[in-house]
């Protein structure tokens, strides 16, 4: 049986243990309002077709930003694909990956 890094590995079609940088964040934008603009600008780029974004966030106030710049704009994503709590990534170290994202539910 693979381990878990051989597994990751081959998914992102890397070596095993090798060093690979996801960004948490889009350069492009960095504000909750420069993201709503982006996906107004994907939107029109694309002719209309639904444009949305996955969420993984740490905080509510993170929500409550993003909420607030959409209803500022009017520029509504057609989705969001919300990552819950048990990791952001599938090459984290297990004690990093049980650790990432805000809880669906309140404790």
């Amino acid at each position: 049986m693979q381990s878990r890094a051989w597994r990751n590995a081959c998914i992102r079609g890397v070596e095993p243990y090798t060093t690979v940088v996801s960004p948490p964040s889009h350069s492009t934008f960095s504000t909750p309002l420069e993201m709503v603009e982006f996906i107004q600008t994907l939107r029109d780029l694309s002719g209309g077709k639904p444009i949305g974004f996955k969420l993984c966030i740490g905080r509510k106030s993170e929500f409550i930003s993003i909420c607030k710049a959409m209803h500022a704009t009017r520029i509504y994503a057609d989705f969001i694909t919300v990552d819950g709590s048990e990791g952001g990534t599938g090459a984290a170290p297990l004690e990093y990956s049980n650790s990432v994202g805000m809880p669906l539910r309140e404790v």
